[in-house]
């Protein structure tokens, strides 16, 4: 596996946030988008079209950024996910060394971006 600085940083991270950016924006109604515009013959829009792929080899990170959501505290607001249920979630999986370092940058700024975008709405 690449180390933290290889993978974290720079384009790959910057796709990974494109994708969630996209996901928490467009995903839950882009399916009825592009039925509606299939049923009125009208073209897919392009935003739909150029949606971001998801960076290849960072699913580990994002599938571990939407389960440890569930630990998020949300009574005054949205809250980050806590330092601990990433070490918890590591500890279970048996994430470790420079793994268990990327999984702790990965998830925090995913759950960063995902703070800042709620707020903003």
């Amino acid at each position: 596996m690449e180390s933290v600085q290889e993978g974290c940083t720079g384009d790959r991270l910057k796709k990974l946030i494109d994708f969630l950016l996209y996901i928490l924006e467009q995903g839950p109604v882009e399916k009825g988008i592009i039925k509606q515009a299939l049923q009125q013959g009208l073209p897919i829009p392009k935003k739909i079209q150029n949606a971001p792929n998801f960076p290849f080899g960072l699913e580990l990170f994002y599938i571990a950024w939407e389960e440890l959501g569930t630990c998020r505290p949300t009574a005054f607001g949205v809250g980050p996910i806590p330092w601990t249920a990433i070490h918890d979630y590591c500890l279970a999986h048996e994430i470790e060394g420079d793994q268990r370092e990327a999984m702790f940058y990965h998830v925090s700024q995913l759950d960063e971006t995902y703070i800042k975008y709620q707020t903003k709405k």
